[in-house]
C-alpha cells in the first residue's frame, strides 16, 4: 500500500494554518508545524488520545526500572552523576536533561510494554514506538525549561505526528532493511517536540533536524537485547541535545534531512511532501492511532496471541494435548520476531514460539512471563517445538490447534488494545497500579491519573515529575 492510498484510510479532522506546499522544503515544512500548531488547533480526539498514552507511557516507563535494562542505564548516566534539572523516573535521582531524556527514553521501552502504531504489521507499516522517544524528550526540557501542562501537551502530540508522518513516508522499508524505525524517526519527532517547549525560532528549526538526523540511528539486529530499548533512549535524547545545542547557534546543514530520508531509500521529496501537508489535517494519532500494550512483548506477536487466547477461551484442552499448534498469519507479520529459539527473557520477547508456547502453558502472558528462569523452562521448550507459523495472503492472524480430540480453530483481527478494539478505561487503570504497585505510592498514583487527566490544566509540567519519584 502506498504512503497516498494510506493516508486516504486516515480520519480527516480540524484542518490547521500550518499545511506544508509543494514548493517547501521538508526541513521547512516540519518547521511550520512544530512552531506554527497552537493548542486551539487540536482535536478533542486527539487530546484524549494523548493523554491515555502519556498516562500508560509514564506507568511502563517506572516500571522498567526494575528491569535489568532499566538499572544499568540508571546506574551508567543518572546514579553517580552530579544531579541536575530533570526527574529520573521511578527514582530519587536528577539529571541533565539530556542524560534524563536518555534514560526515561530506555526504561520506557526496557519491557516492550509501551504503545505502537495500530498499523504496525510489517506488511504496509512499520512504524515504530513513538511515545517512549517523544514523552521523556518533552518532559526533561519542559521540567528544565519551565513550561505548562497545555504545552507539554502540544509538544508531545507534535511529536507523535511528525514521527508518524515519516514512518509513512518510509513505510516497511526500514525494518525490512534491517534499521529500527523507533530511533530513526523518533529522534526527530522527540527534536520537534522539544523546539515547541523551548519556542525555538522557527528559522533554527531546520538546523535543528540536520543535528537531530545525525544521531538517528538504530539496528534491528539488536531486538532481544538491551540495546533495542537504548534505541528509544538515545532517540529522545538526540531530541533534547539537537533542539538544545541548535538554540545556541551550533551549525548544521538545513538540507540534511531530506538527504536523511533518501539515504534511507525514501521517497522523493515530491512525494515526502505530499505525506508531511497531512500534517495538521490528517491526525495519525487519532487514526490508526496508538495501540496500548496488552502483552509486554513484540507487538508483531500480539495479533497471534490474541487469536491463542480466543482459542483457548472457546475449546478445552490442555497444553501437554496439543500436537500441533500453527499460526496462520501474512508474510512479514513476524518480520521482528527473530528468535525461535530464545534464550533469554529479552529474547523471548521477540519470538512467536515462546510467546505462543507460554500462552499455551500458562493460559496467560505477564510481565513474569519474560525472565530468562520462565524461558528456559523445559516444559515450555517442549511445546515450542510443536508451533508452526504458515502464511496467508488475508491480513488477520488464525490459530490451530491438532489434538488427539480434532482440530480447533480461532481467528482475530484486531488487536486488543488497538483504537478499533480497545483497552477499557478500567483495564488501562489496572495495568498502570500494576506497574507503579510498589515503587510509587499509592496516593500519589491516584493523583497522577488525575494530574494527567487535567493534563492541559497544569500550570507548571513539574508536578506531573514530581509525581513519578519513587516513594
Amino acid at each position: 500500500m502506498s504512503p497516498q492510498t494510506k493516508l486516504k484510510a486516515q480520519s480527516e479532522l480540524t484542518p490547521s494554518a500550518v499545511v506544508a506546499n509543494s514548493t517547501t522544503r521538508v526541513a521547512d515544512a516540519l518547521a511550520a508545524f512544530s512552531t506554527g500548531l497552537s493548542f486551539k488547533d487540536l482535536p478533542v480526539e486527539a487530546i484524549q488520545a494523548a493523554k491515555r498514552s502519556i498516562l500508560d507511557t509514564l506507568a511502563v516507563s517506572v516500571a522498567g526500572t526494575r528491569s535489568r535494562t532499566g538499572q544499568s542505564a540508571i546506574n551508567a548516566f543518572a546514579a553517580n552523576g552530579a544531579g541536575g534539572s530533570a526527574t529520573v523516573m521511578g527514582t530519587k535521582l536528577m539529571a541533565h536533561p539530556s542524560l534524563a531524556a536518555l534514560v526515561n527514553g530506555t526504561l520506557g521501552h526496557a519491557l516492550d510494554f509501551d504503545d505502537v502504531w495500530a498499523d504496525d504489521d510489517g506488511v504496509v507499516a512499520w512504524r515504530g514506538h513513538p511515545s517512549v522517544c517523544v514523552l521523556p524528550a518533552v518532559l526533561a526540557a519542559g521540567e528544565s525549561e519551565g513550561c505548562d501542562g497545555a504545552t507539554a501537551l502540544l509538544a508531545y502530540i507534535i511529536g507523535v505526528e511528525i514521527a508518524g508522518k515519516l514512518g509513512t513516508v518510509f513505510g516497511p522499508h526500514l525494518g525490512r532493511a534491517g534499521f529500527h524505525p523507533t530511533a530513526i524517526v523518533g529522534t526527530l519527532g522527540a527534536a520537534a517536540a522539544v523546539a515547541r517547549v523551548i519556542k525555538m525560532e522557527p528559522k533554527r528549526v531546520p538546523i535543528m533536524l540536520g543535528i537531530a538526523a545525525t544521531e538517528a540511528s538504530g539496528l534491528a539486529r539488536n531486538f532481544g537485547t538491551d540495546t533495542k530499548p537504548f534505541h528509544a533512549g538515545i532517540a529522545a535524547q538526540g531530541g533534547v541535545q539537537s533542539a538544545l545545542l541548535a538554540r545556541e547557534g551550533f551549525g548544521a546543514n538545513a538540507e540534511a534531512v531530506g538527504d536523511f530520508i533518501r539515504i534511507h531509500s525514501g521517497p522523493g521529496e515530491a512525494q515526502t511532501l505530499e505525506v508531511l501537508g497531512t500534517l495538521g489535517k490528517v491526525w495519525d494519532i487519532v487514526a490508526p492511532g496508538l495501540s496500548i500494550k496488552k502483552y509486554p512483548c513484540c507487538r508483531f506477536g500480539h495479533l497471534p496471541l490474541d487469536a491463542t487466547f480466543m482459542l483457548l477461551a472457546k475449546e478445552r484442552f490442555a497444553a501437554a494435548d496439543v500436537e500441533t499448534f500453527t499460526i496462520r498469519i501474512q508474510p512479514g507479520a513476524d518480520t521482528a520476531l527473530i528468535y525461535k529459539q530464545p534464550d533469554t527473557g529479552l529474547e523471548g520477547k521477540f519470538s512467536m514460539e515462546y510467546a505462543l508456547g507460554a500462552a499455551l502453558l500458562d493460559g496467560g502472558v505477564t510481565l513474569a512471563s519474560f525472565t530468562d528462569a520462565m524461558v528456559r523452562r523445559p516444559e515450555v521448550r517442549a511445546i515450542m517445538q510443536r508451533v508452526r507459523t504458515e502464511y496467508k495472503s488475508e491480513p488477520g492472524a488464525e490459530a490451530v490447534a491438532r489434538t488427539s480430540g480434532g482440530e480447533h480453530r480461532a481467528a482475530a483481527s484486531i488487536v486488543r488494545g488497538d483504537p478499533a478494539n480497545p483497552l477499557s478505561r478500567d483495564e488501562l487503570l489496572q495495568k498502570c497500579y500494576q506497574c507503579l504497585d510498589g515503587i510509587v505510592a499509592t496516593e500519589r498514583i491516584d493523583r497522577l491519573v488525575d494530574a494527567v487527566d487535567r493534563l492541559e490544566q497544569l500550570p507548571d509540567i513539574r508536578v506531573l515529575s514530581e509525581l513519578l519519584r519513587a516513594a
